[in-house]
């Protein structure tokens, strides 16, 4: 059975790398849909794709954007300034 690592093990993962994961997820759910047979693709696979491509598109948006102040603990992201 899985169990969660203990707190302190815990790493931030850098924004490129998630970039680069979801890259890869998109590249690996565009290979699932090429290799069947046209009409016959599983809704999943067209699902997956369309959520690591518009993770990915966003997270780029938020790198060119620039350095971002973090939030004060326990306000929610929708009550954040668009622009500070």
């Amino acid at each position: 059975m899985y169990t969660s690592p203990p707190t302190g093990a815990l790493r931030r993962i850098s924004l490129e790398e998630l970039i680069t994961k979801l890259t890869q997820i998109e590249e690996h759910a565009s290979l699932a849909l090429a290799e069947q047979p046209r009409g016959q693709v599983p809704s999943r696979v067209r699902l997956i794709l369309g959520i690591a491509k518009q993770m990915r598109l966003h997270l780029e948006a938020q790198r060119s954007g620039g350095e971002r102040a973090p939030l004060p603990p326990g306000k929610p992201a929708s009550a954040a300034p668009l622009h500070p």
